[in-house]
């Protein structure tokens, strides 16, 4: 419909603007979008919801765009931080109700989840159950991976058990031998930097702990 197609272009023009910014901090880490940009990229994004506020997407592109505002607007006082956080984890919440098959969306709410320090049972959870729902898709082993090693410390068993078995299907990748050994080097390469393999070793089966070289 003309309004789904209004709305859409709504939130081109957010993402573009919040695309320039990444690419302005990727050059310059002290770089600081105008206030004036800001709130354009905020109406539109804004005007995309109100407009189709059945699309998930749109959803989490606003979350997006206040997660950038939150992390990279220094002159923000406590309220307003508080304020975002829970306007980001709002929209998160609500593209999961009109979304709770997608993989990706709980994936990336636990990233979302992790940049405001909240590794709580929500947070996990997240990250359990986009494992559930994706748990070929390659975007979601490598998030898993990458998040729970970092968190690992701070993990109960049920996610540890989640990452434990992202490791397993990386090891066990089956599509063709580049994309194998591809997958095998992420996991075992990163199991190395943050030293786990005895707390990972227990955890993968006899084949992959023989197969991994790394649980002796």
């Amino acid at each position: 419909t003309a309004m789904t197609g209004i709305a859409g272009l709504y939130n081109f023009q957010a993402n573009s603007y919040l695309e320039l910014w990444n690419q302005q901090l990727a050059k310059n880490n002290a770089y600081q979008a105008t206030p004036e940009d800001y709130q354009t990229a905020l109406f539109a994004s804004q005007r995309a919801i109100e407009l189709t506020p059945y699309n998930g997407d749109f959803l989490t592109s606003a979350a997006d765009l206040q997660m950038w505002q939150l992390l990279n607007n220094h002159s923000l006082s406590n309220k307003e931080k508080q304020a975002l956080q829970t306007e980001i984890l709002t929209y998160y919440r609500v593209a999961l109700k009109q979304r709770p098959t997608w993989a990706n969306t709980y994936a990336n709410f636990a990233i979302a989840k992790t940049r405001l320090n909240q590794i709580d049972t929500e947070m996990q959870h997240a990250l359990q159950t986009a494992n559930r729902l994706g748990a070929h898709e390659v975007d979601i082993l490598h998030i898993t991976i990458e998040l729970g090693l970092f968190l690992w410390p701070k993990l109960d068993h049920d996610t540890r058990l989640t990452v434990a078995s992202a490791i397993e299907r990386s090891l066990t990748w089956n599509l063709n031998e580049k994309l194998n050994q591809k997958e095998r080097v992420f996991a075992l390469s990163l199991v190395g930097v943050y030293q786990l393999q005895k707390e990972i070793c227990p955890l993968l089966t006899p084949q992959s702990q023989e197969s991994s070289n790394m649980c002796f």
